[in-house]
């Protein structure tokens, strides 16, 4: 599983996120799978398991219900997004600062639970911490760069 090169934002990586989040208890009382299952849906390279679709809604919600986030959601919009983008397909300018907002608001909540006392590692920076963080640096960046072609194509 280990010995490939994974994509940024893919739902792979979500899902791998998902796992280390909620374990298999936690993915168990979601979906009645086991963590085995989903490990194989988490690698790229085997095309025999695919998440199904209402498996990635149930953890989402698990993760809601745990104040984790959306990972799957937000893996799926980057997908989306990386596909208008070679599409060349734009949102609005007023949609894409709404977007843009939204990302700011995911990466300051994720810093704010990473810096509190009662997170993982206490003040400092836990790796899981470190990884939500660049993860919501990069949805950032991706949605500036989206408003950056739209200010050049007009």
């Amino acid at each position: 599983m280990a010995g490939y090169p994974r994509k940024l934002l893919s739902l792979e990586l979500a899902l791998k996120s998902v796992i280390r989040e909620l374990r298999d208890e936690g993915i168990k009382s979601a979906t009645s799978k086991s963590e085995s299952h989903f490990r194989k849906c988490s690698d790229e390279q085997d095309k025999d398991h695919n998440i199904h679709h209402m498996d990635s809604v149930r953890l989402d919600l698990e993760c809601r219900r745990r104040k984790l986030g959306n990972p799957m959601l937000e893996a799926h919009e980057a997908l989306l997004e990386a596909e208008d983008l070679k599409l060349g397909k734009f949102d609005s300018t007023s949609n894409t600062l709404i977007d843009i907002s939204a990302k700011i608001g995911r990466l300051m909540e994720a810093t704010k639970t990473a810096i509190s006392k009662d997170s993982e590692s206490g003040t400092k920076f836990s790796k899981n911490e470190k990884d939500k963080i660049s993860i919501a640096i990069e949805e950032v960046e991706k949605k500036i760069l989206t408003l950056k072609k739209i200010v050049d194509s007009n």
